[in-house]
């Protein structure tokens, strides 16, 4: 297990923004960024095995990834669960995923840090920003589990560096809690930095 913490760097127009705004304005900024979607959904369709993309926010985030995905994910099934999905198609998603080696499943964090077990998972991404140490390790916990075709997985921790004038945005201090998580756990991790353009 391996975890690359990619630091997304924005241009210092969106800085200078959103160090004027409160924590709920500055996640609405990110999930909604057209750049950081279109820098995750091609982060998604590039990776080999199956892949769990996490979201927070239903509505203005999970959905909208799903579609950029699906809509250019060629020859990949895409999968789609959320609160929305009943149980039944739940379990449906999780035994065809088992079988395949190349699926992607957009699901909320909420849904699927509990509610769901697949093995055969070989990468995560976290796509929205949260400290909560208990929501991180379960959501680790999915890309731990054992099969018979994994040799490894992949944990991609989203970063917004959004820092203007020295000071740290909300989400970069979650950030920093996590890699507190990681410490304290041993898990192994990177820290790539990536300028993030329109």
């Amino acid at each position: 297990f391996k975890i690359k913490c990619l630091v997304l760097k924005y241009p210092d127009n969106d800085r200078r923004n959103i160090s004027k705004c409160d924590y709920h304005q500055e996640i609405d900024f990110i999930v909604r960024n057209n750049a950081r979607n279109k820098f995750i959904k091609n982060l998604a369709i590039s990776l080999e095995g199956n892949t769990l993309l996490l979201f927070q926010y239903v509505d203005k985030h999970g959905k909208v990834l799903y579609d950029l995905i699906a809509n250019h994910a060629i020859d990949r099934n895409v999968y789609y669960v959320s609160g929305e999905v009943d149980g039944q198609t739940r379990e449906q998603i999780r035994s065809v995923v088992e079988k395949e080696n190349n699926a992607i499943i957009v699901a909320s964090s909420g849904v699927f840090s509990t509610g769901i077990n697949i093995r055969n998972l070989h990468n995560i991404i976290f796509s929205s920003p949260t400290k909560s140490r208990i929501r991180n390790l379960q959501s680790i916990g999915r890309g731990l589990r054992r099969s018979e075709t994994k040799t490894q997985c992949t944990l991609f921790d989203i970063v917004d560096d959004l820092k203007y004038n020295q000071n740290n945005n909300f989400t970069l201090d979650h950030f920093v809690e996590r890699v507190k998580i990681y410490n304290e756990e041993n898990f192994p991790y990177k820290i790539y930095p990536v300028s993030l353009k329109d």
